[in-house]
């Protein structure tokens, strides 16, 4: 309605007509807009691509244009969006990351990024891709799922090229997951599988786990990360 009065909408156009996304009926009253502003609220097909095709029709959408489709590729467009929302958060660790490493109380490496930002990838751009195979039906589930087959790749690989860290690994294996879980329970704004009470409800069980499996992992990733003085052992010991 406002919208509508800013622009003057009624000199604008002769018709009283309004074609609205069939998705936005949720959200609108066509019989308040009718009443207020004089024009008729048309509920158009679900995607733009066939608005030519549904004006040529008489204004009639068929079947086809009033079906919600969540295909591989309607998921894949979607995921820059999900990156491009993970970079703020992103830029704030690899500075914590960066000011450790100045202030020699970590030591964080390349494959620290890599780890991280693969978690990244795992919940933004694995689970929205492979979503109807991904065993279980909680996304943070599927994100924590597709986050620990990447942190246990991470390990592997590390325990192949490197010596072994015990509790490094086991840092990774709590913090990996859990970033992967929450940037793929966060696509489910995204969704059409999902409810907001479902969502209420999976987050209220899935924050905490993720919160407490993330400061136990950062707090052992300080420890194998900080030097340890010339001569001392683990945790300062001979």
């Amino acid at each position: 309605m406002n919208r509508i009065k800013k622009v003057n909408l009624s000199q604008v156009v002769a018709h009283k007509n309004l074609i609205l996304p069939q998705l936005s009926a949720t959200g609108v009253s066509a019989y308040e807009v009718q009443k207020i502003s004089g024009f008729k609220v048309i509920y158009g097909p679900v995607r733009a691509e066939d608005m030519p095709y549904f004006l040529n029709n008489e204004m009639k959408a068929t079947p086809e244009m009033r079906r919600v489709r969540f295909n591989f590729l309607d998921r894949l467009v979607l995921t820059p969006i999900e990156i491009v929302g993970s970079l703020k958060s992103s830029l704030i660790i690899f500075g914590i990351m960066f000011l450790l490493n100045l202030l020699s109380v970590g030591n964080f490496k390349s494959i620290d990024v890599i780890a991280y930002f693969g978690a990244i990838l795992s919940g933004c751009v694995l689970v929205p891709m492979f979503l109807p195979w991904i065993p279980g039906n909680a996304f943070s589930f599927k994100g924590g799922l597709i986050g620990f087959l990447w942190a246990l790749l991470v390990v592997i690989l590390k325990w192949r090229t490197s010596n072994v860290n015990f509790l490094k690994s086991i840092a990774y294996l709590l913090i990996l997951p859990s970033v992967a879980s929450y940037y793929a329970m966060n696509f489910t704004g995204c969704s059409t599988y999902t409810s907001l009470s479902g969502v209420v409800k999976e987050m209220k069980i899935a924050v905490p786990f993720i919160v407490i499996s993330i400061v136990l992992g950062s707090i052992l990733l300080l420890i194998t990360e900080t030097p340890t003085p010339k001569g001392m052992g683990f945790l300062g010991t001979k």
